[in-house]
């Protein structure tokens, strides 16, 4: 059984790890930022309505934040592709835009159709 500490920190690490900012949870529960950030320290409950929402707006089942997770081992490989992803989400868009050339440039020549459809794509946006 999990405790009310562990709940609400598996709750702040998701809504870390999908990069959302508190502002945004508030405004789904239809609350004030401040108050969520309460309840997200545990100052105040969340009721179970509110749990609904929180599963809804970070796309997983409520039961998540309740039930033990077995030990989840990071490939090294998964471990470099979400520092990937936080890093680009970290950058202005000008910086993006030097990002995404740069990876073109590093990857143009290789010949797997999988790579080249994906540069494809990400020039064309």
């Amino acid at each position: 059984m999990l405790t009310t500490k562990e709940i609400l920190n598996r709750l702040k690490v998701l809504r870390e790890e999908k990069d959302l900012r508190q502002e945004y949870v508030a405004r789904r529960l239809g609350i004030d930022r401040t108050t969520y950030v309460r309840k997200e320290n545990g100052a105040i409950p969340i009721t179970t309505g509110e749990w609904l929402k929180l599963g809804d707006a970070m796309e997983k089942d409520p039961s998540y934040f309740f039930t033990p997770q077995r030990p989840y081992l990071e490939t090294p490989e998964a471990a470099r592709e979400r520092l990937l992803v936080k890093l680009y989400r970290s950058l202005t868009p000008a910086q993006k835009e030097d990002f995404i050339c740069g990876v073109h440039i590093m990857l143009k020549s290789i010949k797997k159709k999988a790579v080249r459809d994906t540069l494809k794509e990400l020039r064309n946006m």
